[in-house]
């Protein structure tokens, strides 16, 4: 449900009027934050979509995102905020976003903007970066047991430090993390399509 309901979201952004305005509209990368920052700078003007947590009732669930707007403009600050006609600027970004968003449909879910932020980060600021959050959220059927398709589990790997029978005072110099040995006990090494 969610990967379905995150591409949904990239791709109404992609065709919209701000998505042709834009240089990236992607799902968040999962980079530290350092290098996130940097690949910001580098993509800005941008958009990102990712999950945040949502409800569940027996009816409904009640997905939540966020769709992070990024800004830049070597000009000024307020070029990066108000735009000057030839970079996009922040405000006009968030503007553009929840209009689009705001009753939009993608997929199965109709979207409703219900709050924005601005990001306030001396990291961010060092790097003439201005950036807002848009969360939205929809109503959507929860997912059926019937319709989740799990692949099949193709390969299990473990490593034990400590024989699955060690005394206590074992398992505490393990828990201390006092690792005696260089190397595991024991391996375990399943493929399930084979028996073991």
């Amino acid at each position: 449900m969610l990967g379905q309901l995150e591409a949904h979201l990239i791709d109404l952004l992609k065709a919209s009027p701000l998505g042709s305005r834009l240089r990236a509209v992607d799902s968040l990368p999962d980079t530290p934050d350092k290098d996130l920052v940097k690949r910001w700078g580098v993509d800005a003007p941008a958009a990102y979509v990712v999950a945040m947590d949502g409800t569940l009732s027996q009816a409904l669930a009640t997905p939540q995102f966020v769709v992070v707007l990024v800004a830049r403009n070597a000009r000024s600050h307020q070029a990066a905020r108000h735009g000057d006609g030839k970079t996009i600027g922040l405000y006009e970004m968030l503007d553009a976003a929840i209009a689009e968003l705001h009753g939009g449909v993608a997929g199965n879910a109709s979207w409703e903007v219900t709050r924005y932020q601005f990001m306030q980060d001396d990291a961010l600021r060092d790097q003439g970066l201005h950036v807002a959050l848009v969360l939205i959220q929809a109503d959507v059927d929860p997912p059926q047991k019937d319709a989740v398709n799990l692949a099949d589990l193709l390969e299990f790997h473990a490593d034990f430090d400590i024989q699955p029978f060690a005394t206590a005072a074992d398992r505490q110099r393990w828990a201390a993390e006092d690792h005696a040995e260089p190397a595991p006990d024991l391996h375990s090494h399943i493929n399930p399509q084979e028996g073991s």
